[in-house]
């Protein structure tokens, strides 16, 4: 690690999560430890899982006013979270819904207004993916989404 760097090391439950930041950026790995009887241990290092690939379309009819997020398939997933803003595509994203089994999600019914849709994968309870890129802009006007 070089001079200057920071490293926070956190142990829970037999996982070991890094973060070594330098200046402004940080990495992230994640271990798992294993301890032996006879005082070794055992590391593996895991990349985190891949960020989805989101898309949005409104639902038929448009006057429905919903918007079905979906999005690739990230390998071992066992669930899917969706984060809404209603701002702009960099702006605030909140959480919409989590332990979504499947690659997509409609909204309920939307009020008049932009939203944009961003995507984790979770894998286990231990691992998260990055948010996807922002979804395309969906606008809902009045009578329709678009």
């Amino acid at each position: 690690m070089r001079r200057g760097a920071l490293l926070v090391a956190v142990l829970a439950a037999g996982t070991l999560s890094l973060l070594v930041s330098s200046g402004t950026a940080w990495a992230t790995a994640n271990w798992t430890v294993h301890v032996a009887t006879v005082n070794s241990g055992e590391a593996h290092a895991q990349t985190l899982p891949a960020a989805p690939t989101t898309t949005s379309a409104c639902t038929s009819p448009a006057s429905a006013k919903t918007v079905k997020v979906s999005w690739t398939a990230v390998t071992h997933a066992t669930a899917y979270a969706v984060y809404q803003s209603n701002t702009t595509a960099t702006g605030t994203y909140t959480l919409q819904t989590s332990g979504v089994a499947t690659t997509s999600w409609t909204t309920a019914a939307l009020t008049t207004g932009d939203y944009w849709y961003e995507v984790v994968a979770d894998v286990g309870s231990n691992w998260a993916s990055a948010k996807s890129a922002a979804s395309a802009e969906r606008i809902i006007s009045g009578s329709a989404c678009s």
